[in-house]
């Protein structure tokens, strides 16, 4: 292979090695981007240094030879690019192994063509040797696929400079020079080689592109490595976007999807539909909010609940307007902070301090109760037995007062009954232990014990039970239950009225019904019935209640399968019903 050097071929040779060093250390030592326009100035200086030998051959087998070394260069150059620009403007979207093989395809077809064009001159119809240059160059005459080479050529050189400019045309001045320099690095040796193919030729055939990338890639790759040219980048704040747990969505002016995040993707359940180019009313059809803040432009933060991939979050959302530096409105930034586990902790301080809220108005409501009605009756027993230990009051008298005495002793016994099974109760210390027994033997115990009283008072008491109604319950429980709603009943009743106790079998319950004609309760009472709030109030013979009674009896029937209902009217009566799994006697528990 006889070579002639001359002062191009030197030229290209010592250019293309110096560019070839610079592009292996760039590789090697500098970031991904980087790296990537390190490989397109490798893929130039093939091109170069092939070229030279080129130029320096003398022969066509010799000028052939180095131009399919050449084309290793040339055909890789402009997808080395296009991908460069990809990964610098931070378009990982379409870093894809589909996007790989399509950018491709058309370098390596056009290589594979010059490679075998001796077999099908579908790259190159004719090639010749023109000798009446300065030296002997290749003349060529362009086939078929030689133009769909070009073609790709300015397209990807096309794309990528319009990508590096739309992207950050309105970013700070020092990235702009940044990224007017990279686009430079690519349009200028274009721009020559299209006066080349135009015939703009101030040396024959002799091509000037490889020369002018060689030039500016030099300069390129010194700044690279000296001043770290590329080392501050405007789309490192996208790398910390996408870093991100925090979902990004990016909409243009008219609310369309421009970019987002992996994050906005696993938020958004990864559905299989690309985004970008999508309306935002589309990807939140069921959420008018979100849609409604989109269209006002304005920054402001929302709170919601959102339902996707089959879970409820909870998102901060936050709307940001975008502007460039002339202050005009170029899109909406919305930020997803899923604040799921933050409410749940915040919602469980508030119920934990609800709790201890309740048990602390449990406390003062205890001491309350001693206070007031636990206290005043102690103290009056302990003042008569002092006063007849003086002397004071005669065995008479305190003989005619003991009826009172015992009276009000009944009534303190029952309250502190339900004063201490209420406080188990709203400190969750009580067991409910369900047994089976007899619930007719039960109320004619209760019915006994408050035939006297009911005597005394001139209330009619009537039974309507039926015969050995066995039942499943806490007997504890109920029997509280029976008795509190009995002496309930007593105690706002007067001269003529009447109390009914029923108990009969429907199906598979036991309904029991306590009906009196008595004073009723205050519809406001009912109300605080209904929310668990106790109340005091004062019999017709002033005995003293605090609405315990009937919030315990309203929980024990509750912890026993059944649900208290009352029905009741001011000076015309009340009747409380509820029911009881039946126990047949046969069945043995």
């Amino acid at each position: 292979m006889n070579l002639e050097f001359n002062v191009f071929s030197l030229t290209l040779l010592i250019s293309g090695l110096i560019v070839t060093v610079l592009s292996s250390i760039i590789i090697f030592k500098l970031s991904d981007y980087v790296r990537w326009f390190a490989f397109t100035m490798l893929f130039v200086s093939i091109w170069s240094i092939a070229y030279g030998f080129e130029l320096a051959s003398i022969s066509l087998d010799s000028m052939l030879f180095w131009i399919k070394i050449e084309y290793i260069g040339i055909a890789l150059t402009p997808a080395s690019w296009l991908w460069f620009c990809f990964k610098y403007s931070g378009l990982e979207k379409w870093q894809t192994k589909k996007s790989f093989f399509l950018i491709s395809i058309i370098p390596l077809t056009t290589y594979l063509m010059v490679f075998t064009n001796e077999y099908h001159s579908f790259y190159y119809e004719s090639v010749e040797v023109f000798v009446n240059g300065p030296f002997p160059l290749l003349k060529i005459t362009p086939g078929p696929w030689y133009y769909v080479h070009m073609v790709y050529f300015y397209i990807t050189l096309g794309i990528g400079n319009f990508i590096l400019f739309s992207r950050f045309k309105n970013t700070e001045p020092i990235f702009r020079k940044q990224t007017y320099i990279i686009i430079a690095s690519g349009l200028l040796p274009w721009i020559i080689n299209m006066m080349y193919l135009l015939g703009y030729r101030p040396f024959e055939l002799i091509d000037l592109t490889p020369y002018s990338f060689l030039f500016l890639y030099i300069v390129i790759g010194l700044g690279l490595l000296k001043f770290d040219l590329f080392d501050i980048k405007p789309i490192a704040r996208d790398r910390v976007i996408f870093a991100m747990t925090t979902g990004i969505m990016v909409l243009d002016p008219k609310n369309r999807v421009i970019d987002f995040n992996p994050s906005m993707l696993r938020i958004l359940g990864n559905p299989k539909k690309n985004l970008i180019g999508e309306s935002i009313k589309s990807i939140f059809c069921d959420y008018d909010e979100i849609i409604i803040r989109a269209y006002a432009q304005q920054k402001c933060v929302i709170d919601m609940r959102m339902h996707f991939s089959f879970t409820q979050r909870n998102f901060n959302i936050k709307f940001i307007p975008l502007q460039n530096n002339k202050s005009i409105f170029s899109g909406l930034l919305l930020q997803f902070d899923d604040v799921t586990e933050e409410k749940n902790i915040k919602e469980k301080l508030i119920e934990q301090t609800n709790e201890l809220q309740k048990l602390n108005n449990l406390k003062d409501k205890l001491f309350s109760i001693i206070s007031h009605d636990l206290k005043g009756p102690i103290l009056g027993i302990r003042d008569l037995i002092k006063l007849t230990a003086d002397g004071t009051i005669s065995q008479e008298e305190f003989t005619n007062i003991l009826p009172e005495v015992s009276k009000n002793m009944d009534s303190v016994s029952l309250l502190l009954e339900n004063l201490l099974a209420w406080t188990s109760t709203q400190l969750k210390g009580e067991f409910v232990d369900k047994k089976k027994f007899n619930l007719t033997k039960l109320i004619n115990q209760q019915y006994l014990l408050f035939e006297n009283l009911a005597k005394e008072k001139n209330i009619e008491f009537e039974i309507k039970v039926e015969n050995d109604l066995f039942v499943f319950a806490d007997k504890h429980m109920i029997d509280l239950v029976i008795r509190n709603l009995i002496s309930n009943s007593l105690k706002f009743s007067n001269n003529g009225d009447l109390i009914s106790i029923q108990a009969t079998q429907k199906e598979n319950e036991v309904q029991v019904k306590i009906i009196d004609t008595g004073a009723g309760i205050a519809q406001e009472n009912l109300e605080k019935l209904e929310k668990g709030l106790s109340f005091t109030t004062t019999g017709l013979r002033n005995e003293t209640g605090t609405g315990l009674g009937l919030i315990l009896v309203r929980d024990y029937i509750g912890k026993n399968g059944g649900v208290l209902q009352i029905e009741s009217e001011l000076n015309l009566g009340s009747k409380f019903e509820f029911s009881l799994p039946l126990i047949n006697e046969e069945v043995s528990l």
